[in-house]
């Protein structure tokens, strides 16, 4: 009995180490971050035939100084599917996609990436799009990266090496029922959401 004791406790600290040992954003930013609205996620299909996540959203610098916003945009699918913004998006896609919004002052990508002034006035609109490769996807997360100067460094459980992990928004999304026949309807956010932290390092 004592040695099954002994082998449980030692498990339980296994496994709860690397996870105390991850390092978590501080609770309170240490430094000024951009201010981040997320619009809605949705999918369409386009011309082409192809599916396309699409998603818009504001950043509005609040930081005291004008800031660089270059932002990371990853999107994951309980599919096993990690597709960065833009990637493998043609640009007829992305014209006719914000042509399908009705609003000519969102800004894709690339060009999106430079200043931020200060300012509500000066927010900058965006929209971010990714091939869906498959539409059976029931559950998905949204990176963005770029908002926030805050990182820091854990070493590689491999080679040793040290990594650097950058302070990331995370945000998740469930898909009820068929998402190809949702039309323009918005995908929920997650229920569950509010169970894990909103910002990590990745």
């Amino acid at each position: 009995m004592t040695t099954r004791l002994l082998i449980a406790v030692f498990l339980c600290l296994f496994v709860a180490i690397p996870a105390l040992a991850y390092p978590k954003p501080a609770p309170v930013p240490i430094r000024p971050e951009l201010t981040f609205r997320p619009g809605p996620l949705r999918i369409v299909r386009a011309m082409d035939g192809n599916w396309y996540w699409y998603f818009t959203y504001a950043v509005v610098n609040r930081t005291g100084s004008d800031a660089m916003w270059a932002p990371t945009m990853v999107l994951y699918t309980d599919r096993g599917e990690i597709i960065e913004s833009g990637n493998g998006v043609p640009r007829s896609v992305l014209r006719e996609i914000r042509d399908y919004i009705g609003d000519s002052m969102l800004e894709t990508r690339t060009e999106i990436v430079g200043t931020v002034r200060q300012g509500e006035g000066h927010a900058r609109r965006g929209l971010a799009v990714w091939p869906a490769g498959r539409t059976d996807v029931n559950a998905l997360r949204l990176f963005v990266r770029g908002l926030s100067p805050e990182k820091a460094t854990v070493e590689h459980p491999v080679s040793g090496d040290p990594v650097t992990l950058r302070k990331t928004l995370q945000l998740m999304y469930l898909v009820p029922g068929s998402v190809t026949r949702r039309g323009d309807e918005p995908v929920p956010e997650h229920p569950h959401a509010a169970d894990e932290d909103r910002w990590i390092f990745r």
